[in-house]
């Protein structure tokens, strides 16, 4: 009987006109209105952030063959550094000779610095392989932005050669980039010389490719045609060596500086650092940060504002994709008038530039 009655109620829904849909032109009843569909919005990803390198330079500069490098690159890390730098002494007599070198007292051997690479790329740094020419009996006003090889050809040939030797130590450490030279002045221009060299050192070392120019040359670089990334060594003077140290004058020195940078670099692709920025704990750096000369008074302020004054100029600046603080070797210390920032008030200052970058 249920059954019976279920079939009849479905014959006679099957039977009944079926409801007619309204007409275009006829209105709904009120709430009842379709809406035409909500065209997507198109989402925009957030921009991606700022890869730069956050970098500290350690020279490898220590005389004893059993130094330990650990602690300094646990500071390093400790500083909030995401890049390091591997200085490398190379040294030759003075500028106008070819016997350049690994020195057997004052540079690492290929040795040593594949253990430091290794070991900076264990603490999570990443590493990149950077020579300095030193020159042991240097002549008046010579250092390496004046050489002047009497062989030009046998001091690239013995320059390649060394490079080369870095470019496999670079390799098979996992280094992400290796420099070609820094603050090269009166050679970085021969291109006839340099594009075989870097053409042999690509062929070894698959990272980056940087050179690094003086602060007072970066504009006349032909090599940074031939390189992935452009470095500029940062000594640039802050003020005139009578004028003021305050504040107000390093950020207008530095914000003159970014100008000229910032106008070299327009039409500009490649990547661009400042291989080197560093300012020793010594009364009168900002007006001469080049200046390597002995002697000079303690002044640990004039350092750490010198780094709080290029942090409040650059670190928002979107043209700059790293920095790498010079030099975290040596001993440092209240007392002292060498470049490190260990155990001055600039370490903090330091610290607080990389956290902004």
């Amino acid at each position: 009987m249920i059954r019976a009655a279920a079939l009849l109620g479905l014959a006679l829904l099957a039977s009944a006109p079926p409801t007619p849909a309204p007409s275009p032109g006829h209105p709904r009843a009120p709430g009842t209105t379709e809406l035409p569909p909500t065209p997507a919005v198109p989402t925009t990803p957030p921009p991606a952030p700022i890869d730069r390198q956050r970098g500290v330079a350690l020279g490898l500069f220590a005389e004893d063959v059993s130094f330990s490098y650990r602690p300094l690159l646990a500071e390093i890390v400790a500083l909030g550094a995401t890049h390091i730098s591997l200085v490398v002494p190379l040294y030759q007599t003075d500028a106008t000779t070819h016997d350049i070198g690994l020195h057997t007292r004052y540079s690492p051997t290929l040795a040593a610095l594949a253990e430091v690479a290794r070991a900076a790329k264990r603490d999570g740094l990443q590493v990149t392989i950077f020579p300095i020419i030193r020159l042991s009996s240097p002549g008046p006003g010579q250092w390496r932005g004046t050489l002047a090889p009497r062989d030009r050809d046998a001091w690239f040939k013995r320059y390649g050669d060394l490079l080369g030797e870095l470019g496999a130590i670079a390799s098979v450490t996992g280094a992400a980039r290796l420099a070609v030279g820094s603050e090269l002045s009166t050679l970085e221009d021969d291109l006839d010389h340099w594009r075989p060299i870097i053409d042999r050192v690509r062929a070894i070392f698959p990272g980056k490719i940087v050179y690094a120019a003086n602060w007072d040359h970066y504009k006349s670089t032909a090599l940074f045609d031939l390189v992935d990334e452009e470095g500029i060594s940062g000594y640039f003077n802050l003020r005139a060596a009578t004028a003021s140290a305050d504040d107000a004058t390093l950020d207008a020195g530095w914000r003159r500086a970014r100008a000229d940078i910032e106008a070299w670099r327009a039409g500009r692709t490649h990547p661009f650092v400042f291989t080197e920025l560093g300012y020793r704990s010594r009364k009168g750096v900002t007006a001469a940060p080049w200046d390597e000369g002995p002697g000079g008074t303690p002044d640990l302020d004039e350092q750490r504002r010198a780094f709080a004054s290029f942090r409040r100029v650059w670190a928002t600046s979107s043209i700059l994709d790293g920095v790498y603080v010079w030099n975290w070797y040596g001993y440092g210390g209240l007392n002292t008038t060498s470049y490190t920032p260990r155990g001055k008030p600039a370490e903090a200052e330091v610290r607080s530039l990389l956290g902004a970058l």
